[in-house]
């Protein structure tokens, strides 16, 4: 084992890189060959117009909902997850936090989900297939202070893939621990209406279990969602979710315990038709995040053209942490199917 001390912030933290980590180390090599043999472009299908003679993949304007613009003094500057206008879903980051830099690009591959780079300051290389059934499998490897894993398993759905159970077993590696493991999730959603009020009831256990350590840890979640219209163009979404957990592991990224979160969520879809551009919709975002105790409050304005297939714009939002302390602006671009 060997060892080195960097310092943040003045504190010594110690790093190790363990033999179980070096073992795993040669499955980044095979992740970035498997990344550089796949077809990025993948399967080619028609186009979706867009302004000044582009061509853009059909769908291209969704993939956005997960872009985030960063302009923080605390979170860094730049843009994490945003989509490249190919026929398959890559998307590159690019943040200058106050630590380190991020770069990576991550995405779909066909069924393969992928990830190179560095991310959160750590190097890390990822591979694998999630599907909703059949076979899964997963690699990742990170920096030595990072997890490191491999896993293999099968999923099984039913009633119309609302109810899924998903079997896996794994090698995880972090620091001075290596640990074989397995993994059982189950889930079912079950939605609901009543009038104009549309809900749902998601429900899902995991079991984690190791052998080697002789440990485990059960946990279940509990998710109630519901959305009302009471006016045309205007909804009102609400969610809330509930997590119990009992247990140990040997490896802390596993691991899960109480938590809390409510969200709710205003649109108001402004009526007219497409035009060159105008304002398309707004919408009010608030999360509360009852275990940490944060607070999240967004305003969106999303735009509209006859030129793209979704509506984007820009959101701003505010955070509170606990006693009002860790507040700070969060900048972002948004997007909003049609």
């Amino acid at each position: 084992m060997t060892e080195k001390c960097v310092t943040m912030d003045g504190v010594i933290v110690r790093i190790s890189s363990p033999r179980p980590f070096r073992r795993l180390r040669s499955l980044g090599s095979l992740l970035l060959a498997g990344l550089a043999a796949f077809p990025v472009a993948g399967a080619q299908t028609q186009s979706a117009p867009a302004p000044f003679g582009l061509q853009l993949p059909p769908g291209y304007m969704d993939r956005f909902g997960a872009t985030a613009v960063m302009a923080s003094s605390t979170s860094g500057f730049g843009v994490r997850y945003l989509p490249l206008p190919l026929a398959a879903d890559l998307r590159v980051s690019l943040v200058k936090t106050p630590a380190a830099l991020d770069y990576g690009l991550s995405g779909n591959l066909g069924t393969l989900n992928v990830a190179v780079g560095v991310f959160s300051g750590m190097p890390r290389a990822e591979m694998g297939q999630n599907l909703p059934s059949g076979v899964q499998w997963s690699g990742l490897v990170q920096g030595p202070e990072g997890l490191s894993r491999l896993t293999f398993g099968y999923a099984f759905t039913q009633n119309e893939g609302r109810f899924r159970l998903l079997n896996t077993v794994g090698l995880a590696a972090r620091s001075a621990v290596s640990a074989p493991y397995s993994y059982s999730e189950v889930s079912n959603f079950a939605p609901r209406s009543f009038g104009k009020v549309n809900a749902a009831l998601r429900a899902t256990g995991r079991l984690y279990t190791f052998p080697a350590q002789q440990e485990a840890q059960a946990s279940f979640d509990l998710n109630l969602s519901a959305n009302y219209s009471p006016l045309p163009g205007l909804l009102l979404e609400g969610s809330h979710l509930e997590r119990f957990a009992a247990g140990s592991v040997p490896i802390a990224d596993f691991g899960a315990g109480r938590y809390e979160e409510s969200n709710f969520n205003v649109t108001y879809r402004l009526p007219g038709a497409d035009s060159a551009l105008r304002v398309g919709a707004v919408r009010s975002r608030l999360t509360r995040n009852w275990t940490a105790d944060y607070t999240y409050l967004y305003g969106d304005v999303l735009l509209r053209t006859s030129a793209l297939p979704s509506m984007f714009g820009p959101s701003i939002g505010y955070q509170w942490g606990p006693g009002g302390r860790d507040a700070h602006w969060l900048i972002s671009l948004v997007s909003l199917p049609k």
